[in-house]
């Protein structure tokens, strides 16, 4: 299906709610018309620090809910790309890093430019984003920089992810699906109450799979993966005005990874997966917080401690090809503290404000060990066998004082505004040393310190027109900022550390829940405009990776979405995202100027549609049976800065049938079904060109059972 023929289904989907609601007003009810799904609640954000009605706040931004969640089958944090218009998250061949983007703001290596939070625990590197989901409540994805009230590493965006308070349900939910390539998941939840006034809940989940694509020079698969892990919440009302919680997640993770093959220029295909150093990626992440609501008679304070620690292991066969070239080990191991207080007003008249004081400490340490092989020395990659060996420690702190005050009826009835400031500051210490390992005389270590701090101010203004109580449009100028760092993986002393990113944002948009509550809408006008952006960048020697900066960039698009009830019992969802992501200054070196290219990894088009529909037979046994597909289009991306390299539009479909049959549910589940082909990461190093394939068909069942 080309592209054009997708905008018009689209804008067909778009506009057929409207022909049927039209049509159906004179219906007669029934019993199995009063019993189905028939209306939408508005969309309420709680990741806001003025959480409220989406249509009264100056941001756009998608909710997948609990149900969307599990009707997609969404086990990780990777797999809800492309759901939300204009959100990319490619595979990267392991957990090892997760490179988000929103509206062409990301980052492939190194810290984010997409902030997450899981139950109020920031989560700052790339090495811990992919995790399982259990027993998730929602996801919201907030598009556009949220520096303002929520600091570093938001720049494109943010993602907040909830499990449910355990307030909210007592007794023992299982949930467990099953598939092909011995695929098996498992989440086991249970509530229950401590006490007339406090609630605990644990949660527990395993996943695992034998992989997807063989590696022909082991003869095994390249991707196998086991990770399992729990959450713990408990909750005490100590008074009316007072709740105190205590959150902690742990997970394991051992996967093979990075099943990547060498891609042939001349012939265009890929020439398979086969590398003769098995490469893997371990984990163990620990996440905690201590939260503090205190409600007083005007103004709530919310305090909130957390810590995570994660110790990982990455070995990897850079040269993938059954060459002895060159091969990495690279160890982690972070200890990062946040201290986080806001102060609300009860928001009960015309001005409101929230008001913060945030500051944290982390420590990242990170040995990486290269090896040149024997091949390598014929090659003359190298002179002889040895061994690179980097260490590095950096020592990040920062501090920042933020508010946001807003005023309703601003001017004229219905109008909104919000204006924020943000002071945020940041410091970093590095210690490097270097040294060869060989057998025979090596040069003398190399060792240095270095420290790097910032100071950067972040405004905020937005104004909100209320059309009605539930709809409105919205304009807003925000300055979005990403802090600068060190490359701990470096050949130049002019490569040792990279300059911070800059960008003002315009964006522009209206929303809303009309019908009657049948249709949810979003629709909106980006434009991002900024400088110094953080690109990742070969080591020259070609025997690694950095980040460096370009001059100027440019990033315009636009965000459509619907959920509607077109129907009683059925539900349409259909979402489209357009991103034009240039480079306006972009010199690499004096002799290449790559000014007017696009930007890598950014999908110039998102397209996701979907269609659930819940038949209810009117049985004493069934309940109901839900069925639902879905489309996931995604478009031209190309791999490099030169723009040599791409991926064009590619279309997965999925689909499953649930059966409810009140505290049991089954049901049966299909992803990519036709098995798409399309590379769904690629990059160049040492010379060539490496891809890894999209997952073919994945597909079996799903049992849950809750009480």
């Amino acid at each position: 299906m080309h592209f054009r023929q997708l905008i018009i289904l689209f804008i067909f989907l778009i506009i057929a709610p409207a022909v049927v609601f039209s049509g159906s007003s004179e219906e007669k009810p029934d019993t199995i018309r009063i019993s189905g799904i028939h209306h939408l609640e508005a969309i309420e954000i709680h990741a806001m620090r003025e959480s409220g009605l989406i249509s009264t706040l100056p941001v756009t931004a998608g909710v997948l809910d609990k149900e969307l969640i599990r009707e997609q089958n969404l086990h990780s944090i990777s797999e809800t790309g492309t759901l939300v218009p204009n959100l990319f998250i490619p595979d990267y061949g392991s957990r090892l890093t997760t490179p988000v983007y929103i509206r062409g703001v990301g980052s492939r290596i190194k810290s984010p430019s997409v902030g997450l939070y899981v139950d109020d625990i920031p989560y700052f590197e790339k090495s811990v984003f992919d995790f399982d989901l259990i027993n998730t409540e929602r996801i919201e994805v907030l598009r556009g920089p949220q520096g303002t009230l929520y600091g570093r590493n938001t720049m494109g965006g943010l993602i907040r992810v909830y499990s449910p308070s355990p307030f909210s349900h007592q007794g023992s939910t299982l949930e467990v699906s099953g598939g092909n390539s011995a695929f098996f998941n498992t989440g086991l939840s249970h509530g229950l109450m401590l006490g007339d006034n406090t609630a605990a809940s644990l949660n527990f989940g395993l996943k695992r799979h034998d992989g997807y694509f063989e590696n022909s020079f082991t003869g095994s698969n390249a991707d196998d993966h086991f990770s399992t892990g729990g959450r713990l919440r408990v909750a005490s009302q100590v008074s009316s005005a007072l709740l105190l919680e205590l959150i902690s997640h742990y997970e394991y993770l051992d996967q093979g990874g990075y099943p990547y093959a060498i891609f042939d220029r001349e012939s265009n295909t890929s020439m398979g997966v086969n590398y003769n150093q098995p490469s893997s990626y371990s984990r163990h992440m620990l996440s905690n917080a201590f939260v503090a609501n205190y409600q007083g008679n005007r103004m709530s304070l919310r305090s909130v401690t957390a810590y995570q620690h994660f110790t990982d292991k990455q070995a990897v066969d850079q040269d993938f090809s059954a060459l002895d070239l060159v091969f990495a080990t690279q160890d982690q191991l972070q200890h990062m503290v946040s201290q986080e207080f806001t102060l609300r007003s009860d928001n009960n008249g015309r001005y409101n404000w929230v008001t913060g004081l945030f500051g944290f400490m982390q420590i990242l340490d990170n040995d990486l060990n290269i090896d040149f092989g024997q091949d390598a020395v014929d090659m003359q990659v190298v002179p002889f066998t040895l061994t690179r060996v980097q260490e590095s420690v950096v020592r990040t702190g920062g501090m920042a004082m933020f508010h946001q005050s807003g005023l309703d009826n601003f001017l004229v009835q219905g109008l909104s505004l919000k204006a924020g400031i943000r002071l945020d500051y940041e410091r970093s210490e590095l210690d490097h040393m270097e040294h060869m390992e060989a057998g025979m005389p090596a040069p003398p270590p190399e060792e240095f310190s270095s420290e790097l701090s910032f100071f950067k101010v972040l405004p905020r203004l937005g104004l909100t027109y209320s059309l009605s109580e539930n709809s409105g449009g919205f304009v807003s100028v925000t300055r979005g900022y990403k802090t600068g760092g060190f490359n701990v993986v470096f050949e130049r002393d002019e490569d040792r550390s990279f300059d911070p990113e800059h960008s003002w944002n315009y964006e522009t948009g209206i929303k809303g829940n009309v019908l009657d509550g049948r249709l949810n809408y979003q629709a909106a006008l980006f434009y991002i405009d900024w400088k110094d952006q953080q690109i990742y960048q070969m080591l020259p020697s070609g025997q690694g990776s950095m980040l460096g900066n370009a001059g100027k960039s440019i990033s315009r698009g636009f965000e459509l979405e619907a959920h509607a009830i077109p129907a009683v019992n059925w539900q349409l969802r259909a979402s489209y995202g357009y991103t034009h992501a240039t480079f306006r200054e972009n010199s690499p070196d004096p002799d290449t100027d790559l000014s007017g290219n696009f930007i890598p990894y950014i999908p110039r088009h998102t397209l996701h549609t979907g269609i659930n529909y819940r038949y209810e037979p009117l049985s004493d046994l069934l309940n109901a049976m839900i069925f639902n597909v879905s489309v996931q289009g995604v478009g031209r991306h190309y791999w490099n800065q030169e723009n040599s390299f791409y991926q064009s539009w590619y279309t997965r479909v999925s689909g499953g049938i649930d059966f409810d049959l009140g505290d049991f549910r089954a049901g049966i589940w299909a992803r990519n079904i036709g098995s798409a082909g399309y590379h769904a990461f690629a990059f160049e190093a040492l010379g060539n060109r490496y891809v890894q394939k999209a997952r073919p068909l994945t597909f079996g069942i799903k049992l849950f059972y809750g009480l």
